[in-house]
């Protein structure tokens, strides 16, 4: 009777076990890894963000096309044209930077409120007519240049030693009537800028494409490289001496 008990209980407790059992599939086995030997680089940029950057020198280009947008911005002040108006802007002569000083009168142009119709190739005199009676503004650019003039602080090897440089523009506006071709107005335009950047930073702010924007750098003689140390030498032995002679 016993036996037959606990064979009985032993039988309930085998089906409540595999009542609780829980049944686990895989959907699908354990992916191959990735052959990466012909894989495809993937282009990343990180900038660098920070509360202070570096600090460096405008280049002669940069320097310059500031100085184009005061001058004639200053030219174009006086200059006989309504906001609302509209003209025809054309160079005067053919010049490598004339980009610039189109960009600089266009600003000036945008800020009156004046629309333009932009020629990059010089108006011939016979040609005006054919934009509608509009005023022709001749632009002309006669020197735009970067000069390095002199050499700034007396350690050389510190790296502390600066250039100073000058940028130049000049030029003029021309203000013509299109079917006459009289002239209304002209002004000058005449600006420069002088800073100063460190001397190893000369390949930053140059360019190989234009030349008007590149100077030789300056040099320094012997004699005043080493004119402080002999004056700081001679007044230390001064007063040395003063010292030594004292009672």
């Amino acid at each position: 009777m016993r036996v037959g008990l606990l064979v009985a209980l032993l039988a309930l407790c085998c089906l409540a076990s595999a009542a609780q059992a829980k049944k686990f599939r895989y959907a699908s086995g354990p992916r191959p890894a990735t052959d990466t030997t012909f894989a495809t680089a993937e282009q990343q940029v990180e900038p660098i963000v920070r509360a202070r950057g570096p600090r460096v020198p405008a280049t002669n280009l940069q320097l310059v096309s500031l100085v184009a947008n005061t001058a004639f911005e200053r030219a174009f002040q006086r200059a006989p044209i309504d906001s609302g108006s509209h003209v025809v802007l054309a160079p005067a002569e053919s010049h490598p930077l004339n980009f610039v000083v189109e960009h600089a009168v266009l600003r000036s142009l945008s800020r009156r409120g004046i629309t333009a119709t932009v020629r990059r190739s010089i108006l011939p005199d016979d040609s005006l007519n054919a934009y509608g009676g509009d005023p022709v503004l001749e632009y002309q650019l006669a020197s735009a240049r970067v000069s390095y003039l002199r050499l700034v602080g007396w350690l050389p090897f510190s790296g502390r030693v600066k250039i100073e440089r000058q940028a130049l523009v000049e030029g003029d506006l021309t203000l013509r009537d299109a079917r006459s071709s009289n002239v209304l107005w002209t002004g000058d335009a005449s600006y420069n800028l002088l800073d100063a950047f460190p001397k190893d930073r000369v390949a930053l702010v140059e360019d190989e494409r234009y030349a008007d924007l590149k100077a030789p750098v300056p040099t320094r003689n012997v004699d005043k490289v080493f004119e402080p140390v002999i004056v700081v030498a001679v007044v230390a032995g001064l007063v040395a001496l003063f010292f030594q002679n004292r009672p």
